[in-house]
């Protein structure tokens, strides 16, 4: 190990970073608690975007915290693991995902009512939810190759993890072995412009106030002075200031990183951006009946540009949602829109360390392995003195930290790309801002409208025209941290990314080589504020229905909204009623018990490949009661749902039969 320097630090430059990964079997079962429940259950497990159980970062972080600190002490755990305001953490973990799909078990208990009364107490039942043992859970740890021993250590020390560990529930295994990759190359001819595709592998929360409550919001993007600041951290941290310098001085920009709805053969042709403002949608007609309007059958929206007057009807049109993308992988393609997954997730703490009772939150959070595209300018030898200084993180061998708490966000690819092609100026054009705009007037205001930001744009052509009929605008607060003095920055009042507003006259021609030259309009421009197209046509208009990825579909099987199922399933009970009867006129004619109408609903939780065909084709005694008529048909409505609705249906069904049969036996 080197030795440390004058300020205790050890020199980064000479340190090795490995990558490991870290295997979880459970011996038993666990409870690994997200503080919520539902469907009657008091306490569900933390589960994934693709609603699989995880063992979070966090808890994995804690329990290690709790080793270290009954090993080496109080100041060793800080050191390692970091600590509140002061440094950071030294070995950066991914939370720990299931390996296959494993049902669930609901464990149920109460309290007594005495130490020598075994009965209950009243309102004390509890049903919770745990993961069943030898379910494996995998994830990665990254660290520098002097601390490999401790962290084993640290394994060894835990034996259990979730909820009741003192009372023997939770029981785990911890390995870890070396993690072989392949740096990935950057790809192309080095230029004024590098192209980077981001991958969270973790939950990632952008704050987007300094003033939360109960519920710490999310940005649905990572701006572009998140990104230049942990760039900036990372060459501070490796000794290159040199080259740090040049991102905080601004001769190198980075853009806000934008979610993409899926992964593309080229990072060079796609194009992203916040939904135009104008991009406006069709409000939902409403219903008659029980169901609400939400929960039924809804067509596909219609993007139209809310300036092109609608003679025919004159109806009033709904702006896009705050989180609303729209993008294309190149210029001959259909625009879709799309809404990255945002997930809540419930958090607790203590903001004073002797604080008895913890202060409860919810977290909104970027669901893990999302994608982004992010896109960094400057000179050629600018980049290219970047991309040597950051070649481990660029070639994907080393994570960034990101957001709240450091997510580790990976750069899955990397593309060195020639200037952007002018588009085609003419004399009426679209002006869409694809970031944030930040401009002060003479009195050192931030301008909050955009006609009022022209006069104070250096960079505005003055022989251009903005039509005040085509304006639509809004604006937003825009906060930020400091690390180094470990304090909100004061926010600024922007002019809200998607704004759009129409021009026309000679300068749209200046607007567009201010694009091909990487010109963008006000302040912090290197942080990815100002930047701008101009188009012809509104960027994602769809006149005709094509399907908008990430929002609602069209037929009920595939919502999630309980309403819609409940009314799907009580519709197949309406038709199948003899289900639940109790008197059966012959053995050859008996319907499936409630019970076997449980261990279906099970099945289907665990994705039993054989769930229909043992019930078609039965070849026990018991399994010849699905040969019931009705038993049949509603067999056949569960098989023609979607994998990932099939158990939701069949558990709202179940809930019909249950409750007719109870009604019955009154």
């Amino acid at each position: 190990m080197p030795n440390p320097d004058a300020e205790g630090k050890e020199p980064q430059t000479t340190t090795k970073w490995i990558r490991l990964e870290v295997t979880a079997e459970l011996l038993e079962d666990a409870h690994l608690g997200t503080g919520s429940g539902g469907g009657g259950i008091d306490a569900l497990v933390a589960r994934d975007r693709d609603n699989q159980p995880v063992i979070w970062a966090s808890h994995l972080e804690g329990v290690l915290r709790d080793a270290a600190t009954r090993l080496c002490g109080e100041n060793a755990a800080n050191d390692f693991f970091g600590e509140r305001a002061g440094q950071q953490q030294r070995t950066i973990f991914t939370s720990l995902y299931a390996s296959s799909s494993a049902p669930s078990r609901i464990w149920r208990s109460s309290a007594r009512a005495a130490f020598d009364n075994r009965a209950p107490k009243e309102d004390t039942l509890r049903a919770v939810e745990h993961v069943p043992k030898s379910t494996k859970f995998i994830g990665e740890v990254e660290l520098r190759e002097c601390d490999r021993a401790f962290l084993v250590r640290l394994f060894q020390e835990v034996g259990a993890i979730g909820r009741g560990r003192a009372k023997g529930a939770g029981r785990v295994s911890l390995t870890i072995a070396d993690k072989s990759s392949t740096p990935r190359l950057i790809t192309g001819t080095p230029t004024g412009r590098l192209i980077l595709e981001l991958h969270n592998r973790d939950p990632l929360c952008i704050t987007a106030t300094a003033t939360p409550g109960n519920l710490i919001p999310s940005l649905s993007f990572v701006p572009g002075r998140a990104i230049l600041g942990c760039l900036a951290n990372r060459l501070l941290q490796e000794g290159h200031l040199d080259v740090a310098n040049l991102l905080v001085t601004g001769k190198i920009s980075v853009s806000d990183a934008l979610p993409l709805p899926r992964e593309f053969v080229s990072l060079s042709t796609i194009e992203v951006l916040p939904a135009p403002l104008s991009l406006q949608s069709q409000k939902p007609s409403g219903s008659m009946g029980p169901i609400p309007w939400w929960a039924t059958e809804q067509p596909q929206k219609q993007r139209l540009d809310a300036h092109v007057p609608r003679l025919e009807t004159g109806e009033k049109l709904k702006r896009p949602e705050d989180d609303l993308f729209v993008c294309r992988a190149s210029a001959n393609e259909p625009w879709v829109s799309y809404r990255p997954t945002l997930r809540v997730r419930l958090r607790n703490g203590r903001s004073k360390p002797n604080q008895e009772d913890p202060d409860l939150f919810a977290v909104e959070q970027i669901a893990e392995r999302t994608r982004f595209r992010c896109e960094i300018q400057g000179t050629k030898d600018h980049l290219e003195k970047l991309a040597s200084a950051l070649n481990g993180v660029f070639t994907g061998s080393r994570w960034l930290r990101v957001g709240r708490s450091g997510v580790p966000v990976e750069v899955v690819r990397a593309e060195w790309v020639t200037a952007a092609t002018p588009p085609v100026a003419t004399a009426d054009a679209i002006v869409t801002l694809t970031s944030d705009l930040l401009v002060r007037d003479d009195k050192l205001r931030w301008c909050q409208t955009l006609q009022n930001a022209m006069r104070y744009l250096p960079n505005w052509p003055n022989d251009i025209a903005v039509s005040q009929e085509e304006i639509t605008q809004d604006t937003v607060n825009v906060y930020g941290f400091n690390g180094t003095s470990r304090l909100w920055r004061m926010p600024a009042m922007a002019i809200r990314r998607g704004s759009v507003f129409g021009v026309s006259g000679n300068g749209i021609a200046k607007l567009t080589e201010m694009i091909s030259q990487q010109r963008w309009l006000g302040e912090r421009t290197h942080e990815g504020f100002g930047r701008f197209r101009i188009d012809q046509i509104l960027p994602g208009v769809t006149s005709d229905p094509i399907p908008c990825l990430g929002e609602p579909t069209t037929t009920q099987t595939e919502s999630n909204s309980d309403e819609s199922i409940a009314a799907t399933t009580k519709a197949w009970f309406e038709q199948h009623q003899s289900l639940a009867k109790s008197n059966r006129t012959s053995e050859n004619n008996r319907a499936p018990s409630l019970s076997q109408w449980n261990d279906l609903v099970q099945e289907f939780e665990g994705i039993v490949a054989n769930a229909f065909t043992s019930r078609f084709t039965p070849t026990t005694a018991a399994a010849k009661n699905w040969q019931h008529p009705d038993a049949i048909a509603v067999l056949k409505e569960l098989e023609g749902i979607p994998q990932p609705h099939r158990a939701d249906h069949a558990r709202y069904f179940v809930r019909w039969l249950r409750a007719n049969i109870r009604r019955k036996n009154l």
